[in-house]
Formats: C-alpha cells, structure tokens, sequence
C-alpha cells in the first residue's frame, strides 16, 4: 500500500524543496577552483614586437571586435604552431587578458615590462588576430633548431616565436585595442601575455640549454598537408567560451625579483561532469517524487 502524503506538503514543500535541489548545482557550476602552476627559470631575454600596417579604409575585424572571436582565433592560431612544434595546447587566462586590455589600451608602442614576469608579445596594424599570430610562427623560417651549439636561441627576429611555442608555457590571455595613430601606433595593437613566460636563457655555456628542450623543429605538417597526427580544433579552443577545464581565471600571483622564478596561481571555473551527471539525477528523483506526491 502507497502511503499517503499530507496534500499540503505535496503542494507546497515538495515543490519548494526542488527548486532548492536545483539551486545547489548552479551555485556548483559557479565554484572557483585552484590550481598552482610552478615556474623554475634563470633569466628571461627581452621580449621582442613586430609592426604591419594595414590599410586605414579597411573595416575592423570581428577578431578586433568581438571578444568570444578574438579568444578562439588567439587559441586556435597559437595552438595550431604549438601542435606543429611538439607543444601542449594553451588554455585561456582571463587575469593574463585583463592585464593585456589594461595595457593596449595605453597604445604604447613599447613592452610593459610589468611586476609580473609575463611572457609578452605585441603586434599592430595587422587586418585581424590571425595574421599576427601567424607572423609570429613564421619567424621559425629564421630559426636553426639544431646542433645545440648553433641553434637561434633568443634574438629579436625570432622571439615571437619562441614565445610561441615554448613548451613550458600553458596559459595565454590577449587583447587589441583600435589606436588608430594614438601614439604613432596605427591600427590595432595586439597585446599577448604567457604564463609560464618563455624565451628563458641560460648562462654561459648552457646558454641555450633551454632552448633546446623548450623550442622544438616542426615535427608535424601544416593543416591538410598530410601531417599524420591530427590537429584537434574543439581541442585547441576549449575554454574560449568561458566553459571548460581550459578556461583559467583569477589572480596569477607575481613573480619574486627579476630573475623570472615564482609561482603563479589561477583560480579555474571548471564545469565538472559530476555536477551535470548531479544535476540530471535530482530532476529526475524530482520528477519522481512530484508525481508520487500528485497520485
């Protein structure tokens, strides 16, 4: 025999207590998480700039303009050369895009050199995100990989680069803003910040010893060119949305002194699936009890 609910508590309580089981999961879904990233690294050569000027009469690019296209196009373009060149995907970091927003829109035509110790690349005057970045991957055509005793290391020709496609690096944030001759700086100016940084230098001797490790020779074709392991593009871009384990947000704490050694810590908005699965469960035991309720 079914027992019996009181009607009042069938039409009143049991209702209320669903809406407050579907609550917990959206306040789960909103949770911060940390994560600590550990850096371990002797000098940090000067970051280097790069300057096309595009026509004055072209229209912006919805690159420039919009900011979930200027995410995707900045982690599909970097991680794109990062696949090529043996390295992870980078994840998107909204504190290292903050400090970029902050910085561009300064249209100062020089490197921030901030509290940090960001990895920084800048850009202006390009059409779009893409044409920039792909100006700095190019610059592996200037590059000599191997023997250790006469690879590039760091020089300003190629120090987009090496940036680039560091291996110890796993966060990326950027912005651009429209200086259109504010300063002299024509266009949209690109601002790129890293955490880790890369293009870090040894000494004497072992001055490219991490170089060596860090900045590998293209192992993988250009998209479509008959590369044998496939560029993941849902992959590369995860996170640009603001949903995902690639998404990072909060304070990266600053670097101690100027020899590039510290910790940075990311508070990461992840959207786990126990709390989807967590989600799915109550609606349905909701279901279940309302009916029973109703009967």
């Amino acid at each position: 025999m079914r027992r019996a609910f009181d009607p009042y508590l069938s039409q009143m309580s049991l209702p209320l207590l669903c809406l407050i089981l579907h609550i917990i999961p959206i306040t789960a879904l909103l949770e911060e998480r940390q994560t600590t990233i550990t850096a371990s690294t002797l000098t940090i050569a000067g970051p280097t700039v790069t300057t096309y000027i595009a026509s004055p009469t072209t229209p912006p690019s919805p690159q420039y303009t919009e900011d979930l296209t200027l995410r995707t196009s900045v982690l599909n373009s970097t991680n794109l050369f990062r696949f090529q060149h043996n390295a992870t995907y980078l994840s998107w970091n909204e504190s290292l895009a903050t400090y970029a927003a902050n910085y561009s829109s300064q249209c100062i035509w020089a490197h921030s050199y901030g509290p940090h110790g960001y990895g920084e690349n800048l850009a202006r005057g390009y059409p779009d995100v893409t044409s920039a970045i792909d100006a700095w991957g190019y610059e592996r055509d200037l590059y000599t990989f191997s023997p250790v005793n006469q690879l590039t290391g760091f020089t300003e020709a190629t120090g987009h680069f090496t940036q680039l496609v560091w291996k110890h690096t796993q966060t990326v944030g950027c912005a651009a803003y429209p200086c259109n001759g504010m300063n002299d700086v024509g266009g949209y100016m690109l601002v790129c910040e890293y955490w880790p940084p890369g293009n870090v230098e040894g000494t004497g001797s072992d001055r490219n010893i991490f170089f060596e490790s860090q900045v590998q020779s293209q192992v993988y074709q250009d998209v479509g060119t008959g590369s044998t392991t496939s560029y993941d593009i849902l992959s590369a871009t995860l996170g640009a949305t603001g949903v995902g384990t690639s998404w990072a947000t909060g304070t990266l704490v600053a670097t101690t002194g100027g020899s590039g050694s510290g910790s940075g810590v990311t508070s990461a908005g992840v959207v786990s699936k126990v709390y989807k699965g967590q989600w799915l469960l109550i609606s349905v035991m909701c279901s279940v009890v309302l009916r029973i309720a109703i009967e």
